[in-house]
């Protein structure tokens, strides 16, 4: 079991690994970012690359809209 807001990680075939999160955007709306690799430890470490960066783009966009 991933914790809470970490994303998710499946095997889509023998060969890849599929690495998804779906945080809610500056305007209240599902968006989702995927990641594909070909190995489980590769995929942990691209979602989590990810995660950052998608967090601090909305975390930008919510701070440009109070102002």
């Amino acid at each position: 079991m991933r914790k809470s807001g970490t994303g998710g990680i499946y095997e889509l075939n023998d060969h890849l690994f599929e690495g998804r999160y779906s945080p809610t955007n500056a305007q209240g709306k599902r968006e989702v970012h995927t990641v594909y690799a070909k190995t489980k430890e590769e995929c942990e470490a691209l979602l989590e690359t990810m995660i950052a960066e998608v967090r601090e783009r909305i975390k930008e966009e919510k701070r440009q809209m109070k102002v």
